[in-house]
């Protein structure tokens, strides 16, 4: 297997993966430190919640990126058999399922490279800014094990994708429509169409919610209790995807 693993890794030399992941991080970081300077030189009330504040903000962001980003590097990791239509030899010198999981696993990695450094930068950003509030260990936890599963849940449906379709086009549209309709979904909170999609459940797993005041413009950070149900329905929901996913691709002609 670490055979197998290695040989992957390999095949995405120079296709500059990494990047797509690093670009992302980068703009979040540059992000949070214009927004948080504006608040230390207003001596805003957030200067003093701002583990909240990050965490408020971050899934929201990772919901605009993630999809696409995640929709990109599956398709770059798929497109190289498809390209050069070897998938055929690779099943002559290897068990098909290996391919779909050793594939699976180098994504899990750059999911978690990436989860990982995102969960540490808000705890150095804090840092940086000096701010008052004690780190919520918990919800932080929270944050990380949300946005590796619905990362994690987001490669499996567009690496099946990837892998059954002739055309990489077609998951890329998936990934990118999915994100605008998880976007626009968020217009209408009442509805229960954030629930249906895949893409909007960045911002379902939240652990930190606000309070607005109009008149004095004041913003107070709360913890919200965590979606255990719907996190079990989503995982569910996750493997089933995943049953799928390998077994369309164990029968795809090749």
């Amino acid at each position: 297997m670490m055979r197998l693993f290695l040989t992957e890794l390999k095949k995405t030399r120079h296709r500059h993966i990494g990047l797509l992941y690093t670009a992302s991080l980068c703009l979040m970081m540059v992000w949070s430190l214009w927004a948080m300077s504006r608040m230390q030189e207003k001596n805003d009330v957030v200067m003093q919640q701002g583990y909240y504040y990050l965490l408020a903000n971050f899934p929201i962001m990772d919901s605009f990126f993630l999809p696409v980003i995640i929709a990109c590097v599956e398709s770059r990791l798929c497109d190289m058999e498809l390209k050069g239509n070897t998938f055929k030899l690779l099943c002559t010198m290897q068990p098909r399922r290996s391919i779909f999981h050793i594939k699976l696993f180098l994504s899990f990695l750059y999911l978690l490279f990436f989860t990982l450094a995102q969960t540490a930068l808000i705890y150095v950003l804090c840092r940086r800014f000096h701010v008052a509030q004690p780190a919520p260990l918990e919800n932080i936890l929270l944050f990380f094990l949300a946005s590796l599963t619905v990362g994690m849940v987001l490669i499996v449906i567009q690496q099946s994708l990837s892998l059954i379709s002739y055309n990489q086009l077609f998951p890329l549209f998936v990934g990118v429509g999915g994100t605008f309709a998880g976007i626009f979904s968020g217009f209408f909170p009442q509805m229960p169409v954030k629930y249906l999609l895949p893409w909007t459940y960045y911002s379902v797993f939240l652990t930190v919610s606000l309070d607005y005041e109009e008149a004095s413009r004041i913003v107070t950070y709360y913890p919200v209790p965590f979606a255990v149900p719907f996190f079990i329905g989503f995982v569910v929901f996750g493997i089933i995807a995943y049953l799928i996913g390998k077994d369309r691709f164990m029968k795809k002609e090749v």
